[in-house]
């Protein structure tokens, strides 16, 4: 069961995660790097287990694709980080 805190915690990392890939040449970035800048950038620590579990929830939203251990932002997922749409599950 997650928490009100839990939840929020996953929106802010799957949202920087998506404007990493934004700001990143090829908008491309594997697990391990992406975790890396997560703490580097927005001071977000977390376990590659978890990035991975966000990339692949990010992925059956349609907002990135998969390649092995890598994600690249897909057009909607340019949209959320823009604000031209919502991420999945906001209001």
């Amino acid at each position: 069961m997650s928490t009100i805190a839990q939840r929020e915690a996953e929106r802010i990392r799957r949202r920087a995660i998506l404007a990493l890939l934004f700001f990143q040449p090829g908008q491309s970035m594997t697990a391990r790097r992406l975790r890396d800048e997560l703490e580097a950038t927005h001071g977000q620590v977390a376990t590659v287990d978890k990035v991975r579990a966000d990339i692949l929830w990010l992925q059956d939203v349609g907002l990135v694709t998969g390649t092995g251990d890598a994600a690249t932002l897909t057009e909607r997922g340019r949209d959320v980080v823009l604000d031209r749409a919502a991420m999945p599950g906001e209001v």
